[in-house]
Formats: structure tokens, C-alpha cells, sequence
């Protein structure tokens, strides 16, 4: 294996111009930078990763908690912060919780273990109470996509305006002119979407029915479950606003069970844009939260942390916006 002690011998500089060189640190002509560079790349030199964590008292990974890899929400959010983590040298660990507290204790004590420099930690995946402790012992964490019913702590974290997004959708179906319209939401994780739709509601006079709010549990599931009792109700609903896509998937496919089509009978939109979303039949109208963009400022948030341990970032959050597919129309004024 190619060490600095060969470079330095073939370039004819001491080791420590070859160590400053490539790290980039202290002062070396740009002349023998590069000499000194494409020396080492001729002779195909590695970085010693170990040693360099020793010497930095890091080790270059993150780690992102997730409650669940199965819900295609968090893919998009995985490959975006892989990205961004790479593109600063680091490279990303990733645990799955299961919703299971316990098990992020556990977890999350194996990372601590293997010297994780910092966590990234979205909603759901972990109880509040430990993260807050974690955090006062002085993990560098920041909170993404967090619930909308828990305060934070001061805890960094990268939100969705999830009322705003809630807004979005009713005014949309209200565009359209629906008025008997109902709700899958999981609560309390997601009050601030129904608080939303109700509030546009409330400006316009019009009354969420009785058993027009359905409980859900992010996932498609439990969307199904909900749309049959929404079907089932003395007055259907024209329009469903589920908080999550996943579950949007689920109310479809129990309204087409039904021997109803989306969206001549009743129109559904969802909450998320996840990729699947686009590529249904019908394609599902949407109110989109810029992944890429939550995953990014999140790794920002953390790095900085992690870099700068004296300034504590402040949080940062994301604005949704409305995605017009098929999946939503005019009401049928058959069934009014």
C-alpha cells in the first residue's frame, strides 16, 4: 500500500508538504500541490480513513433513523441525504425503528457505540423524551419531517408548513366545487394537515360532516379501511383529502372495489408526490413536499453541527405545493 512516506520520497518534499497537500491544509506552493497530487495518483494512493478519524475524532458517518424503509416517502429521502453526505466525504449508516421505541434505544446506543458523528432523525422513528436527552449530552442531531403534535426541544430540526398543506388541498377541491367532502388523517401525528383543510373549509361555510373524519395510519391499509366507512356513511362524500399518499393509494383502491370510479364519483388527493403517485390510473392529484430539498437542508443542519459544534444552526423548514393529476375533478352532480 502506497503511503505518504513514498510520495514524499518520490516527489523529493518532506512528508509534511505531502500531508498538507493532500489535505489542503498549511502553506504549499500550488507548483508542488500538484506535483505532489499527481504523483499520488500515479502511484494510485489511498487515503488512510482510519487514521484520519482517529485524528479528527470522527469517523465521517451519519446516521438517519427512519421509522419505516417500506413506505416510499423515505427512499427519496435516503438517496437524497446519501448524496449530499457523500458529497462531503461522508458516508451514511441508515436504521429502521418500526414505530418500536425500545428498538430505537437500542439502536440508537449500537450507533453511539461505533461512533456515529452525527444523526439525522425523522418522525415517528424515535420518542421525543430520548432524542432531547441525547441531544443535551451533546449529539450533534438534527429532527426531519417531525411530528406536527410534539414540541421539539430547540432540537435543530428541517419541517414541512403541514397547515399550509393542508390549505392547499381544500381550496383545490373547492376550486372544483366540491362541498361534501371528507378526511383520512393520522392523528395526532398529522393534526396540522386537518386543521388546514378545515380552516379554508370554515372560511367558506361548509361543514366537515359527521363521520367524515376517518383515523388512518399511513399505510395503505388502513387508507382502504377508512375510504369503505367514508362510502358507507348516509352521505357520501364527493371528495377525500388523505394526509399521506400512501393512504391516498389505499382509498382508491376501496372506491374501485366499490364499483365506483376516481374521479367521475369521488375525487381523492393525497399528501407526499411520492414517486408511485404519478404513475397510477388514475395519476393521483397531490400536495407535493419537496424531498430533495428536506433532505439537503437537513444534512446542511447536521454537518454544520457536527463542524462547528459552538454554533447551533437554526431550523429550517420547507412549502409544499399542489400537484394536478387525474384524480380529481368537477363533483358529480349525479350523486349531489
Amino acid at each position: 500500500m502506497v503511503t505518504i512516506y513514498d510520495i514524499a520520497k518520490a516527489t523529493g518534499v518532506a512528508k509534511s508538504t505531502v500531508a498538507n497537500a493532500l489535505s489542503g491544509k498549511g502553506t504549499v506552493s500550488e507548483a508542488t500541490r500538484q506535483r505532489i497530487l499527481q504523483c499520488a495518483e500515479e502511484m494510485g494512493y489511498r487515503p488512510n480513513v482510519l487514521a484520519r478519524s482517529l485524528y479528527n475524532h470522527k469517523t465521517f458517518t451519519i446516521a438517519l433513523i427512519l421509522p419505516t424503509i417500506a413506505n416510499p416517502f423515505y427512499p427519496e429521502i435516503v438517496e437524497a441525504i446519501e448524496q449530499m453526505a457523500g458529497e462531503h466525504d461522508y458516508q451514511t449508516l441508515f436504521s429502521n425503528t418500526h414505530y418500536n421505541f425500545e428498538l430505537a434505544r437500542q439502536q440508537m446506543e449500537r450507533m453511539r457505540s461505533r461512533w456515529v458523528d452525527g444523526y439525522i432523525i425523522m418522525g415517528s422513528s424515535m420518542d421525543i423524551a430520548d432524542i432531547t436527552q441525547y441531544f443535551q449530552q451533546g449529539l450533534p442531531i438534527v429532527l426531519c419531517d417531525w411530528q406536527e403534535n410534539e414540541e421539539t426541544q430547540g432540537i435543530p430540526q428541517v419541517s414541512v408548513d403541514f397547515y399550509r398543506a393542508g390549505q392547499l388541498a381544500a381550496q383545490h377541491l373547492l376550486d372544483l366545487g366540491h362541498q361534501q367532502m371528507a378526511v383520512i388523517v393520522d392523528e395526532p401525528q398529522q393534526t396540522l394537515r386537518l386543521e388546514g383543510f378545515a380552516s379554508v373549509l370554515r372560511a367558506a361555510d361548509i361543514p366537515l360532516l359527521p363521520g367524515s373524519i376517518q383515523q388512518g395510519h399511513s399505510t395503505l391499509q388502513s387508507g382502504y379501511a377508512a375510504a369503505k366507512s367514508l362510502l358507507a356513511l348516509p352521505t357520501r362524500p364527493t371528495a377525500i383529502f388523505a394526509t399521506t399518499d400512501w393512504m391516498a393509494l389505499g382509498a382508491i383502491e376501496a372506491v374501485l372495489d366499490e364499483g365506483l370510479s376516481v374521479p367521475h364519483d369521488i375525487s381523492i388527493i393525497g399528501l407526499d408526490d411520492i414517486v408511485v403517485s404519478a404513475h397510477l390510473r388514475p395519476p393521483l392529484t397531490t400536495i407535493a413536499v419537496p424531498k430533495t430539498q428536506l433532505a439537503r437542508k437537513a444534512t446542511e443542519l447536521l454537518l454544520t453541527q457536527i463542524n462547528d459544534s459552538t454554533d447551533m444552526p437554526n431550523s429550517r423548514s420547507v412549502e409544499p405545493y399542489l400537484v394536478v393529476r387525474q384524480s380529481t375533478s368537477f363533483p358529480n352532480k349525479q350523486i349531489l
